[in-house]
């Protein structure tokens, strides 16, 4: 297994090769050798001295620029950004909270490509044999410190866990435990790459400290029965890629921690924008011409106007102008992001689907972002319920999810709620409800991937004239590397 410092010497190696290769000289080879024939000996400008020299000189400057952009010269700055295919920023600004003093803590960085950056967040639990870490984020020279201040006072960290198999979660993962070489990583089952399936080892994690997240504390290590208790949905299997998804309870604190499968939507903006608000301000004009300045109520459009990103891809409220139009109306002058390119006008009612986000209810609820709704979960409604109905019998007064608002205030009943979607009935009054209008998108996508055989077409939903058992009849059910999609029983 390479360490970071290792991938970033094979990269800047591969640099140099590439930049011989691709270099004008190696183009040029056939000149130089006719230029050094005997009938051109005078000529000495193309020795073979001095290509070396020139090709050496290429390669130089190709290792300058890898090294220059993988050194972390800054304390935000993460040096494999370029090289893991995660979102196109090299500084990742970290920001520590204190959920429960002495006990609960979160670490949230920005993470995203286009201004559409919302909070990816890690949590770190302390117990009586050191801390627990969910979910870990980009293991930035800044964010080793936080944690290294809890270590300090805490005791080390015990146990690893990657809570999803979506990219975001799991591709800083490996990183982050080779920082912390006696920690035990936990995976959720049904990891993969695509389009090479490949060993959990080449995905970044040590293979000698390295398995699968236990399904229930009877498979879990003696010391998670002390305070802990463990859940996995799926893995839910597809063609391509797959979703699963572990949600650990810490019963002390009564916390419960997830991924995707509940979020809050708000129009709180997160404290990790306050040192770079420019997403906001980028998706908080109208059109490419406006000019915002940064106000609390400019700041606030743009935040919901990138949570309407996040989660619909393509909301109702847009239009999109065509490459040639959005080319031709570019403002750099305005704003320099993307070469000066706004390629949509915002003109539709924005606000109304941002209440189909938020739902009705009084202090708000969580909300299964609706690309797990309509693309997901819902090719296997049962199995989904199954887990969402366990989650559910737990006690818990507070939800810590891996995105948007953070330290929710919900319950047991309040996180089955917001699986009502795979139901006949629907989610309960007050719960969120996206607008059709802004899942068109989604359901378009969901067409041509039942079309392409990525998805297969989602059963019936629980609740109405089928039964349990013709549902899960109609519910599919495939395999990857010894790997099967988890099936209920009728």
């Amino acid at each position: 297994m390479l360490k970071p410092a290792s991938v970033r010497l094979a990269v800047l190696l591969i640099t140099a090769a590439s930049a011989w290769v691709l270099s004008p000289s190696h183009f040029s080879r056939t000149t130089a050798l006719r230029s050094t024939s005997p009938e051109n000996n005078n000529d000495t400008t193309t020795s073979p001295r001095r290509r070396a020299m020139m090709e050496l000189a290429i390669a130089a400057a190709g290792l300058t620029l890898t090294y220059a952009g993988t050194k972390e010269i800054q304390p935000t700055d993460y040096g494999l950004w370029g090289i893991l295919p995660v979102g196109t920023y090299k500084s990742k600004k970290t920001i520590r909270e204190t959920i429960v003093p002495d006990q609960i803590w979160t670490f949230d960085q920005k993470f995203g490509i286009l201004d559409v950056q919302v909070p990816l967040r890690m949590t770190i639990i302390k117990r009586k044999n050191g801390l627990f870490v969910y979910n870990p984020i980009a293991a930035t020279p800044e964010c080793l410190q936080l944690v290294q201040e809890l270590v300090e006072q805490h005791g080390p960290i015990r146990d690893i866990v990657v809570g999803s198999v979506a990219l975001e979660h799991k591709v800083y993962a490996g990183v982050f435990a080779q920082k912390f070489p006696q920690a035990r990583v936990w995976l959720t089952p049904g990891q993969y790459s695509f389009p090479v399936n490949l060993p959990d080892p080449y995905l970044g994690f040590p293979a000698r400290r390295t398995r699968t997240v236990p399904r229930s504390l009877s498979e879990a290590p003696a010391d998670w029965n002390e305070d802990l208790d463990v859940c996995v949905l799926g893995p839910i299997i597809s063609r391509d890629g797959a979703f699963g998804e572990t949600v650990i309870l810490h019963k002390p604190t009564r916390t419960l921690l997830v991924t995707d499968t509940a979020v809050q939507v708000t129009d709180e903006i997160p404290a990790i924008y306050e040192t770079d608000p420019a997403p906001l301000l980028y998706h908080a004009r109208d059109t490419v011409t406006d000019v915002v300045t940064e106000t609390p109520e400019t700041l606030k459009k743009g935040w919901k106007r990138v949570v309407l990103f996040g989660l619909f891809f393509m909301p109702s409220a847009i239009t999109i102008k065509d490459v040639g139009t959005a080319l031709n109306e570019r403002r750099p002058d305005i704003n320099s992001d993307f070469a000066g390119v706004y390629p949509w006008d915002w003109v539709g009612d924005e606000e109304a689907s941002w209440k189909g986000l938020t739902g009705t209810a009084p202090g708000g609820k969580p909300l299964v972002a609706p690309i797990l709704q309509t693309l997901l979960l819902n090719r296997s409604p049962v199995e989904v319920l199954d887990f969402a109905d366990q989650v559910a019998t737990w006690e818990f007064q507070r939800i810590i999810p891996a995105h948007l608002k953070n330290n929710l205030q919900f319950g047991p009943k309040d996180y089955r709620g917001a699986f009502g979607f795979l139901e006949e009935s629907g989610v309960p009054q007050g719960f969120p409800k996206p607008l059709k209008a802004d899942l068109q998108a989604l359901l378009d996508a969901e067409v041509a991937l039942v079309a392409s055989g990525a998805i297969v077409p989602a059963p019936p939903k629980v609740g109405g004239k089928f039964s349990r058992a013709e549902i899960l009849a109609q519910t599919s059910y495939k395999c990857r590397a010894n790997v099967c999609s988890a099936q209920s029983q009728p």
